[in-house]
């Protein structure tokens, strides 16, 4: 669009120039012919440096988007997951009761501390966590996913008969240094055999920012 003004501009131009060649005798028309004439210098000029702009801001996204495809996004965000089970019954807890998940599969960035069964997140980003409880019939126990003392999800299990699992996966957005952990309360059962763990708490980075 801009060129097509720019050259319209220079038509007109030439034909003001060629029109005062041919008619130097009309004083009149001479200068308004010079008006005009300084008036398109004018806005040819302001015309090119809006296309210098825009050529300049274009080349800019351009490097950006190439220093995107080019980058390493795997970099930005550290590999933190961890897997846990509860090997043995806890038998009846009360309610605000840590629990402790001692069987650890996987702890990729030790950001879950085994001791205490609290993950801290090492980075500012978004997670993903899941737990689970496996409870027989007649023992009726829930699970409470913890944020820093908020509770940012709940499951049940022993709520009807023979063997049941309530479970739940959720995300959360966490800083550096925010604890997410699981409260008991209830009946807490671990595993029926060691190779049957069904009571778990597991979590994973998405993405760091």
């Amino acid at each position: 669009m801009f060129n097509i003004l720019f050259l319209l501009l220079v038509g007109f131009c030439s034909s003001a120039a060629s029109f005062l060649a041919t008619n130097p005798q009309n004083t009149d028309d001479i200068q308004y012919l010079h008006l005009l004439l300084s008036d398109e210098k004018a806005e040819r000029m302001r015309l090119q440096t809006q296309v210098d702009k825009m050529a300049s801001a274009l080349q800019t996204l351009q490097e950006q988007m190439e220093e995107k495809q080019n980058c390493d996004c795997s970099k930005n965000t550290p590999n933190v997951a961890f897997r846990t089970e509860l090997s043995k019954d806890l038998g009846s807890v009360s309610s605000n009761h840590v629990v402790i998940f001692d069987e650890v599969d996987l702890n990729l960035g030790s950001a879950y501390e085994p001791r205490h069964g609290i993950f801290t997140a090492p980075v500012n980003g978004t997670y993903l966590f899941s737990m689970a409880l496996g409870n027989p019939k007649d023992h009726a126990g829930a699970f409470f996913m913890k944020k820093n003392s908020q509770t940012i999800e709940y499951a049940i299990a022993g709520h009807t008969t023979g063997w049941n699992m309530g479970g739940v996966t959720t995300v959360a957005e966490l800083n550096a240094g925010d604890d997410v952990w699981v409260e008991g309360e209830g009946y807490i059962s671990g595993a029926y055999s060691h190779i049957r763990y069904h009571t778990g708490f597991s979590g994973i980075l998405i993405h760091a920012y």
